[in-house]
């Protein structure tokens, strides 16, 4: 996938210097980066089986692709999973990144 975050100083600088939504399912962490795209980045250390992480990792990237050509350029864009997304469906991390995005000045 391309734009992705994938240095561990990227994730610790949008924690440290970035602004954070969060929601019911999900974290939102961003800051601006110096290139004219997204960067996406996943985080799901909360969740404790492999099959969940690799279960909210692909809904992330399915919600990610709805609503990517919609938002401002130049973002590294940090998605958390919370604990609750183990019992996660589409539409609930759906209306979880929606609300996060409608926070933010993404949009």
């Amino acid at each position: 996938m391309k734009g992705t975050v994938k240095e561990n100083r990227e994730f610790r600088y949008a924690y440290k210097r970035g602004k954070k939504i969060v929601s019911s399912y999900l974290v939102l962490h961003y800051v601006k980066n110096r290139t004219p795209v997204n960067k996406l980045g996943i985080n799901v250390s909360k969740l404790r089986k492999a099959v969940d992480r690799n279960h909210a990792k692909r809904l992330i990237r399915v919600c990610w692709q709805k609503y990517q050509p919609g938002l401002k350029n130049g973002y590294n864009i940090i998605f958390v999973a919370r604990s609750a997304m183990e019992n996660a469906e589409l539409q609930d991390v759906e209306k979880s990144m929606e609300y996060c995005f409608r926070k933010s000045d993404l949009t």
